[in-house]
């Protein structure tokens, strides 16, 4: 377990910083995107929120929508190394579930679980260990986020 234990921090800490770049890159061009897009809508000289043209409709989608691939594979590597954590979690249940011959109660499974439990293996970004939880409240919060663009950029443009 130690071993695990050490892989998985090292891996963390190698990755982290890269991690961490990548994602505020795609938060910068998600932000810069929107903001470009909220103000094209309102722009005085627009006479209502619709597209004039279809070019300018092919133009404007393909604007808004070349940034979803970067940013699902960012959310996409976020929920990969939040199941990590989770998977890591697990391992003291199964461990607990073993059975040995002749032995009802166990200490030394007690003390290997209780072990496992505090050394509270997992993906750690900065310190903070990363897990399912961590990613919904993220998806959350940029669920969130895009709505009150949305929501924003149609009052203001229409």
């Amino acid at each position: 377990w130690n071993v695990l234990q050490a892989l998985l921090r090292r891996a963390a800490h190698t990755l982290e910083g890269g991690f961490l770049a990548v994602s505020s890159a795609m938060l910068g061009v998600v932000v810069l995107t929107s903001a470009e897009i909220l103000n094209v809508f309102n722009d005085p000289r627009r006479s209502s929120f619709r597209f004039s043209t279809v070019e300018d409709t092919a133009c404007w989608s393909l604007w808004a929508g070349w940034v979803l691939p970067p940013t699902s594979l960012v959310f996409f590597a976020v929920f990969r190394a939040a199941a990590i954590t989770e998977q890591c979690s697990r391992v003291p249940a199964l461990v607990n579930s073993w059975m040995f011959p002749g032995r009802v109660m166990d200490l030394e499974k007690r003390y290997i679980v209780e072990y496992i439990t505090h050394s509270a293996a997992g993906f750690y970004v900065r310190g903070v260990r990363l897990t399912a939880t961590w990613a919904l409240k993220l998806s959350y919060l940029c669920g969130v986020l895009l709505f009150s663009l949305l929501t924003q950029s149609v009052l203001k443009g229409g």
